[in-house]
């Protein structure tokens, strides 16, 4: 089985943004430093309409032009350690603004469905372009911000016109809704890679797009529970190297989480790398050609960084292979 470490490269979407630092270059290094001993490299989904923000005012406010010219350093070194750096969007950067302190961040533009096609096209080609030039390379991977990919025929378009083939958004088995996100992919295949067209959801032989959904497990409530006590007991090596503030999560999700068995992401965020170790066994088990991990360099912790390194070393040790979504396509 081929094991796809995939990262977020963004900040925080809530109140509080957080800092470059320490919501990327720092937790970068630490993750970096798990894989380094099995040779693993990450596929690393950059939010390039970040980016853009950084870029548009960054004549008006010096600090944000050293911040864009951090991460465009941080992002050609990451390249030339051979980390496959591929695109994020979340368009609510295009609309949110800097009052010289801190991001004001719009609330109405969080998926590319909330614009219109001819804006969604824009934002995305001007996002994909920035990056692109970065890093000299022309990505051709994608995974939608908050996971919204839907309507799949606004996807395909942006995807046709932009030369992405591949996308790594889909969360088998699970739907969700909020002000900001909104996905249905109950009915997906539970595994992949599949190719697709018409609906993301529906595998399609001939396909012009491939799919590489996020692997699932499945997590009882009182994991929930305990993620919920750790939390505010607080300990230092559970603490994020992130230091900004999420979108907040709808209530029915807390609920459903807290009361009933969920299907969730194979992730090594925070202290939810404790069940990655189970999603792996079980997509072993099931034969899963590629096993695809989610995580977010802003919610590393001192914890997860050492239990990804364990769970590097039992991957290798099962003779199974680290690979990147680009080398997939290759």
């Amino acid at each position: 089985m081929d094991v796809c470490l995939t990262l977020d490269y963004e900040l925080f979407l809530g109140e509080r943004t957080g800092t470059v630092d320490r919501c990327l270059i720092t937790p970068m290094a630490k993750l970096m430093e798990s894989v380094d001993t099995v040779g693993a490299k990450f596929t690393i989904f950059v939010d390039a309409t970040y980016l853009c923000a950084l870029k548009h005012h960054a004549a008006d406010y010096p600090a944000l032009a050293n911040d864009l010219e951090k991460i465009q350093s941080h992002l050609r070194e990451l390249k030339e350690k051979g980390h496959d750096i591929q695109l994020h969007v979340h368009p609510q950067w295009h609309y949110s603004t800097f009052d010289g302190q801190r991001w004001i961040m719009d609330s109405d533009h969080y998926k590319l469905s909330d614009l219109d096609e001819q804006e969604a096209l824009s934002v995305f080609t001007e996002a994909k372009s920035l990056l692109d030039g970065i890093i000299d390379v022309s990505t051709t991977c994608y995974r939608a911000g908050g996971f919204s990919t839907q309507p799949t025929s606004l996807l395909t378009k942006l995807f046709a016109q932009n030369g992405v083939v591949l996308d790594a958004s889909v969360c088998p088995g699970t739907r969700y809704e909020s002000p900001q996100q909104s996905y249905d992919y109950v009915e997906s295949p539970k595994y992949g890679p599949y190719r697709f067209d018409a609906d993301i959801n529906v595998p399609q032989d001939d396909g012009r797009f491939v799919e590489v959904p996020i692997t699932m497990c499945r997590v009882s409530p009182f994991f929930h529970w305990r993620l919920a006590l750790n939390r505010l007991l607080k300990s230092k090596s559970q603490q994020l190297f992130g230091d900004g503030v999420s979108v907040k999560t709808t209530s029915d999700s807390i609920y459903q989480r807290l009361l009933h068995y969920t299907d969730c992401m194979a992730t090594i965020d925070g202290y939810k790398i404790k069940f990655l170790k189970k999603a792996y066994l079980g997509a072993k088990k099931a034969g899963n050609e590629v096993m695809c991990v989610l995580g977010h360099p802003k919610l590393a912790t001192p914890h997860s960084v050492a239990e990804l390194k364990k769970f590097c070393a039992l991957v290798s040790k099962n003779n199974d292979s680290f690979t990147t979504l680009s080398s997939l396509l290759k």
